[in-house]
């Protein structure tokens, strides 16, 4: 039992240095692979993973930012705009999580499930499939034209609204854009946040690069700060609610102070294209992770 206890805790170490690289390399906090990877292989219920999942996020985030700071790779501006949409939206996803939590258990495919359980890890599933489809279909396109950054209309489209106030981005390569574009997009990532436990940072990065048009190199450190503000707020909403396990988020704090910062240092030697493409993998391995959990589930 002794044995199985000490394994228990290296798990957690070894789950945070993989999230740690994910957060440096690709300016997200990992939440996407870390709540449903606490649910499943540690048998942790989603209110305490997920408000768990966002003290870690915070935490790993913290170093992430001043890294990508130093190296220059972040819109200070761009990052502080999303604050209000991110908190806002934050507090919408942490009141549905707590009204779905009050659904109890469900019949579905015969089958007896937690209707929160079937719920997040359908939206997670969607999500990830979603985004890794866009992002892999745009990579195989910028290969056959040899551009590195992405130029799509939709970008084109928001950079034409017309609704005032106008900021302009120096850092991010924008000249004009309305105000409530950054804060309409960071509303949405807020309320992914407070209902799946997740930074938003795998709908925050392709969210800059695809239509704010912001280059992947800053979109990653600026995406990093939207991540630290709207995990810090929902961990903060969490812990009130008693859903926030701080010894576990230790333990998984120890092997993300040195993914981190690998992370980081490989950022720094991949390319724009080839970064959008392996975030696009990682997300593949976040679909298998949730389809193990289902086929466990049926076979269990």
């Amino acid at each position: 039992m002794v044995i199985d206890d000490i394994m228990w805790w290296f798990g957690l170490i070894v789950l945070g240095f993989g999230i740690g690289i994910i957060t440096g390399l690709f300016g997200i906090g990992g939440g996407f692979l870390l709540t449903p990877a606490l649910r499943i292989f540690f048998d942790i219920s989603y209110p305490v993973a997920i408000g768990s999942s966002l003290l870690q996020i915070t935490a790993t985030s913290m170093l992430s930012v001043y890294n990508h700071w130093r190296q220059q790779n972040l819109d200070l501006k761009l990052g502080s705009v999303t604050i209000i949409g991110s908190l806002a939206g934050t507090e919408c996803g942490v009141r549905l999580l707590h009204a779905i939590s009050m659904k109890g258990t469900i019949e579905f495919a015969g089958y007896s499930t937690e209707f929160m359980d079937l719920l997040i890890n359908t939206c997670f599933f969607l999500l990830m499939a979603c985004v890794a489809g866009f992002i892999l279909r745009e990579v195989y396109q910028s290969n056959k034209t040899g551009i590195d950054e992405p130029d799509t209309g939709c970008c084109k489209l928001l950079h034409q609204c017309s609704l005032p106030p106008f900021m302009c981005f120096e850092q991010a390569a924008i000249p004009r854009l309305s105000f409530w574009v950054p804060t309409g997009l960071s509303f949405i990532v807020g309320c992914l946040t407070g209902l799946l436990g997740i930074g938003g940072g795998f709908v925050s990065l392709p969210l800059m690069i695809y239509l704010l048009g912001v280059p992947t190199r800053i979109a990653v450190g600026t995406s990093t700060l939207q991540v630290l503000l709207a995990s810090a707020y929902g961990m903060f909403r969490h812990h009130q609610a008693g859903h926030v396990n701080v010894l576990l988020v230790i333990f998984m704090f120890f092997g993300s102070l040195a993914g981190v910062n690998a992370g980081v240092r490989l950022a720094k030697r991949v390319n724009a294209r080839d970064t959008r493409k392996y975030f696009a993998g990682v997300l593949i391995g976040g679909l298998l992770l949730i389809v193990y959990d289902v086929v466990r589930k049926l076979n269990g």
